[in-house]
């Protein structure tokens, strides 16, 4: 099942992106402990987008708390997990479950929107600090990693998403909204020409057709 699940998100991604693209220094510098990659959340692919990063890239487990997991329950298999607002014994339990991993697979990488719900980048970063706290007390010796997304247009029918990590930390010290906001405006304002590609997505029609054998007839019509 979970390969199932995996080509669906690769091919979402194919579909709605021209291209997905890593800015910076690759691999990133991550340790080798359990890490909490938090994250803007402006994006519906946004989760798709962090798993291939972290999982289908970086070979690391990832998890994600969705809070309407009972309505894409098929996420599982790729590590999605229940954290409704209205069930503290299921979020409980998602928390439980997530320690689990951190010992058993010290690798998993937990992604963490900050913001909560999806909402558009016009918003700027959102950020819960007291979640933010919540989540530090409950894993101290994960290690912070801010992870910025932008969705871009380059010149093509389909939109580029690009990602970005700022410098890992080792502990929540309330920082962290700016460096996140700092790695996303970096992103937005100064994108290298050259990325890394993590995905290739589908072509334009630009790309893939040229007509330039028809020249001759249509110049008829420019007289």
């Amino acid at each position: 099942m979970r390969r199932v699940v995996e080509m669906m998100l690769r091919w979402s991604l194919r579909r709605s992106f021209r291209r997905v693209g890593w800015v910076g220094s690759w691999p990133p510098p991550l340790p080798d402990g359990p890490v909490i990659a938090y994250s803007n959340h402006h994006h519906f692919y946004d989760g798709h987008l962090t798993w291939l990063l972290c999982t289908e890239r970086l070979d690391r487990p990832s998890t994600l708390w969705m809070q309407d997991w009972d309505a894409f329950p098929f996420f599982a298999p790729v590590g999605v997990q229940p954290f409704p607002s209205d069930d503290p014994a299921r979020r409980a339990a998602t928390i439980r479950r997530t320690a689990r991993w951190f010992r058993e697979r010290p690798a998993t990488v937990l992604v963490y929107f900050p913001g909560g719900t999806l909402h558009p980048p016009e918003r700027g970063i959102a950020f819960s600090g007291a979640s933010t706290r919540r989540l530090a007390r409950l894993f101290p010796d994960a290690t912070w990693w801010p992870l910025a997304i932008h969705v871009t247009w380059r010149g093509a029918s389909a939109p580029t998403a690009l990602l970005a990590g700022g410098r890992p930390h080792g502990e929540a010290d309330g920082s962290e909204p700016e460096r996140l906001r700092t790695v996303w405006e970096t992103l937005r304002t100064s994108v290298p020409d050259t990325t890394r590609t993590l995905l290739e997505g589908r072509r334009s029609a630009s790309e893939v057709w040229n007509f330039s054998f028809l020249a001759p007839f249509f110049e008829r019509y420019l007289q």
